[in-house]
């Protein structure tokens, strides 16, 4: 797993002799998610997949960097799928007075992304059979929002549906529909894994990810900069 991918995370799932990348971080992480591969014995070769769960540039700033490896493919929802590809652009979030003046902060600090092409376009809730994985459908923080399950391995990748916060579990902020992503936080609830990996803050792991149920099931989901 890279942590140090700027204001996102990129996460890397070895399977094997392989690779899958989920989200990328920032631009620019080409170099340390190589160096990632090499800690593993594995060379650029290994990877096969780039799995985004949304376009925002802090998930998906260096897929086009990583598309240009031999053999890499790039999957990421229909519903964002262009954007990505940079065909249109994408929408400002619809945010909350709350968010303002964070969103300014730490948007100013993030590069656009690359335009990338996509190579699979995601269906809702889509079986992934060569990677063992399953999409689980989260609209709300982008219409295209995605959480990606290795059901095998025990871990879910959240993206930005969800963010650990001084070890709570919370609705992710600066979302493009707020009651959309409330509802799609909820689709958690069900969820028995042995591993949380979000966009941003520290993953859980065992015992912990009891937390991400326990927001999915509470009676208001957990929401500080609602």
């Amino acid at each position: 797993m890279v942590r140090d991918s700027g204001p996102g995370q990129a996460y890397l799932l070895r399977r094997g002799r392989s690779a899958v990348v989920v989200d990328t971080g920032i631009a620019g992480q080409g170099d340390a998610l190589a160096a990632a591969l090499r800690d593993w014995g594995l060379d650029r070769d290994a990877l096969t997949h780039v799995l985004l769960t949304h376009w925002h540039p802090d998930h998906a700033g260096s897929a086009a960097e990583l598309a240009a490896w031999p053999g890499v493919q790039v999957w990421a929802h229909h519903s964002d799928a262009g954007i990505i590809r940079g065909d249109h652009p994408g929408t400002l979030p619809a945010l909350t007075h709350a968010e303002e003046g964070l969103y300014a902060h730490i948007a100013g600090s993030i590069p656009d992304a690359p335009p990338c092409r996509v190579d699979r376009e995601l269906a809702d809730d889509e079986v992934l059979d060569t990677l063992k994985a399953q999409v689980i459908s989260t609209p709300g923080h982008t219409d295209g929002s995605i959480a990606l399950l290795f059901e095998q391995d025990g871990v879910v990748f959240t993206g930005d549906i969800a963010t650990e916060y001084e070890g709570n579990v919370i609705l992710g902020p600066f979302n493009h529909d707020r009651s959309e992503a409330r509802a799609s936080f909820r689709r958690f609830a069900a969820l028995d894994v042995d591993t949380v990996c979000f966009g941003h803050g520290q993953a859980l792991r065992g015992p912990d990810t009891k937390k991400l149920r326990a927001a999915a099931t509470a009676e208001t989901v957990p929401d500080p900069l609602g």
